[in-house]
């Protein structure tokens, strides 16, 4: 499961929608994180935020293939994000924001619809809120108790360094990253440096689910 504070609305969309022009979009398709096209039409192959998540799953050594629906293994990510709002980003404190009781009824619900083995946070707020006691509660009902405290690393880069996260569950484990498209000075080098310890986890993951 790749999981976001909340859907993306970008500037170029509102403008969009402002002008009236009418946009490609089947609701009926069947569409893959790694291609929405079905769906939305070319476009779809524009967005930051996802192309930015697709390079990255090359680096870690685990491409995936836009060409029609894919195989099991795209088939097998889900994308959602915390929240069901849609803005420009986030205007508020995210802690506020992701602990409001139908913000967090979303979250909860996702996870026990699809009980995901393996979560990629797409924000590094959203780890630090699921420590929160309330949220933990209800995370734990569904996919066990915490084996551990999550474990941050930083690693020595000429650039901006960001924290990654992890974290394991009895049912579940968590690898924490940056915002994708809103984190200012972000390195795909850098991401690059985090192969080992991504790429051994969805390819754990590969092998439990025969993908």
């Amino acid at each position: 499961m790749i999981c976001g504070y909340e859907w993306g609305y970008s500037k170029e969309d509102q403008k969009l929608d402002e002008s009236g022009e009418e946009c490609f979009y089947n609701k009926d398709a069947i569409t893959t994180f790694s291609n929405k096209s079905p769906m939305y039409g070319d476009k779809a192959f524009t967005w930051r935020y996802d192309n930015r998540i697709i390079k990255w799953f090359d680096m870690w050594g685990h491409p995936l293939n836009r060409d029609g629906l894919g195989g099991d293994f795209e088939k097998s990510i889900i994308q959602t994000n915390w929240c069901d709002t849609q803005a420009n980003k986030i205007n508020e404190n995210y802690y506020h924001k992701l602990t409001n009781s139908r913000q967090l009824d979303n979250f909860i619900h996702h996870i026990k619809t699809f009980e995901p083995s393996l979560i990629l946070f797409m924000g590094s707020e959203i780890i630090k809120i699921l420590q929160d006691e309330n949220v933990l509660n209800d995370f734990c009902k569904i996919m066990g108790n915490p084996k551990s405290k999550p474990h941050i690393i930083q690693k020595p880069f000429e650039g901006c360094r960001f924290k990654i996260g992890f974290q394991e569950f009895d049912r579940c484990k968590i690898i924490s990253m940056p915002h994708p498209s809103s984190s200012r000075g972000l390195s795909d080098d850098y991401m690059s440096l985090f192969s080992d310890e991504i790429s051994c986890l969805i390819t754990e993951l590969k092998e439990i689910n025969g993908v």
